[in-house]
């Protein structure tokens, strides 16, 4: 390993940061889930879309860490990809906020920065391309959409700064998209209908199509901590499950595979704390939202029945292990006196008696290795356990809707 990247694979793991740098080292144990991965993205770029993947398991067993290996495929595979952790500011019942986020971390092969640029300078060197692209749009989306592309792609003069920026999630209004269009095309543009925040679900829709017209496999779009999803209300809640639905739909997301992370906690609370399956779709039919009951009986049965990860067996913890000391070795220039197993063993001897998470070894690892080679003689560790603070998921029946819980839940 080269010796700035073996820097860059400590510094995340000593942080306990997934990277994709990191993932790597970090994949061993996941090689049968990653080769069913591989399948689904080999079917994809051929044309046959095998649906939505979901990775379940506890908090640090490995879930981001299976993502970031999950980006390392598919950019290796000339698929486009776009993460986005499931957050307060960016929950599943607002796609506006998702595909503004979603287009801050969307990557190309080949390429380090972000953004979609590249996209659209690689259809802006094909005509042909192009056309088709604003075909579909007139066909499928909103009508703004295929105005704001023609204006970013086939203006001759003007400024095109407005239309870069909402192509990047900064919307204008019709209004404003009809003027600017006017400006940059020099000639009037059509009326269109307005654009709400829930038309922002067809920008994804464009991803999804312009990616492969721009000449790529395809699209891998990631979620990690989707469990956040359960801090909304009813309505946010079924509004959620139906983005899912929609997304993991090969008719409207033809070239897209998604993955989502989600803690297991989560799996036991659909069924326990928060009934979902028995109650939910009671109360969109009791007040009137009876649209989103298929979406969430869909959803819920997917998220309660996907597979946990599978423990580490002690053969691939110290293949793990056995890479971290390559990494640190190749990263500062000495060989550790210890192999994958017997650093595995050294950081497990002072914690035996707490219930501590491969995560947590593993930054134990990085120090362990860090003080050895700073003092040259085996170090004993003394560690405290850290814990996991519970969820507390749903609303309670005085809340507004839409509105998290947060009582109990770590900032």
């Amino acid at each position: 390993m080269e010796r700035d990247l073996a820097r860059r694979v400590i510094e995340h793991l000593r942080a306990g940061v997934p990277s994709l740098e990191s993932a790597e080292v970090l994949s061993a144990g996941r090689r049968r889930l990653l080769g069913e991965i591989e399948e689904d993205l080999a079917a994809l770029a051929r044309g046959s879309r095998r649906g939505l993947r979901i990775i379940a398991g506890n908090y640090g067993e490995g879930k981001t860490h299976t993502l970031e290996a999950v980006e390392a495929l598919a950019r290796r595979d000339n698929f486009v990809v776009g993460l986005l952790t499931v957050s307060r500011e960016t929950p599943l019942d607002r796609p506006d906020r998702i595909y503004r986020k979603l287009v801050r971390r969307t990557y190309l092969p080949g390429l380090a920065r972000p953004g979609l640029e590249p996209i659209l300078r690689r259809l802006g060197e094909n005509e042909g391309a192009v056309q088709r692209l604003l075909r579909f749009c007139e066909q499928n989306l909103h009508p703004k959409l295929a105005l704001v592309l023609e204006a970013r792609l086939e203006s001759t003069f003007g400024d095109v700064e407005k239309f870069e920026r909402d192509i990047s999630g900064y919307f204008l209004t019709s209004a404003e998209t009809r003027r600017a269009y006017a400006a940059v095309m020099g000639r009037k543009a059509p009326k269109i209908p307005s654009f709400r925040s829930g038309d922002a679900f067809d920008y994804l829709r464009l991803l999804d199509e312009a990616a492969v017209r721009a000449g790529f496999s395809g699209l891998v779009l990631l979620f990690d901590e989707v469990e956040m999803l359960g801090r909304l209300g009813r309505l946010g809640r079924a509004r959620s499950y139906d983005f899912l639905q929609r997304l993991s739909d090969p008719r409207i997301f033809p070239h897209t595979y998604p993955v989502l992370a989600v803690a297991s906690s989560f799996q036991a609370d659909l069924e326990g704390r928060l009934g979902e399956m028995e109650h939910l779709p009671a109360w969109l039919e009791a007040h009137g939202r009876p649209e989103f009951k298929e979406a969430v009986r869909s959803v819920v049965r997917r998220l309660e029945e996907a597979p946990h990860l599978a423990p580490l067996s002690e053969e691939d913890l110290a293949e793990v292990f056995g890479g971290i000391a390559q990494a640190h070795a190749a990263a500062f220039s000495w060989q550790p006196p210890v192999d994958g197993k017997e650093l595995l063993a050294a950081v497990r001897v002072p914690l035996r008696e707490r219930d501590l998470k491969v995560r947590q070894l593993v930054r134990a690892a990085v120090h362990y290795l860090d003080l050895y080679r700073a003092y040259g003689e085996a170090p004993q560790l003394q560690v405290q356990a850290t814990g996991e603070a519970a969820p507390v998921y749903g609303g309670d029946e005085g809340m507004e809707e839409g509105e998290a819980v947060r009582r109990n839940w770590p900032d």
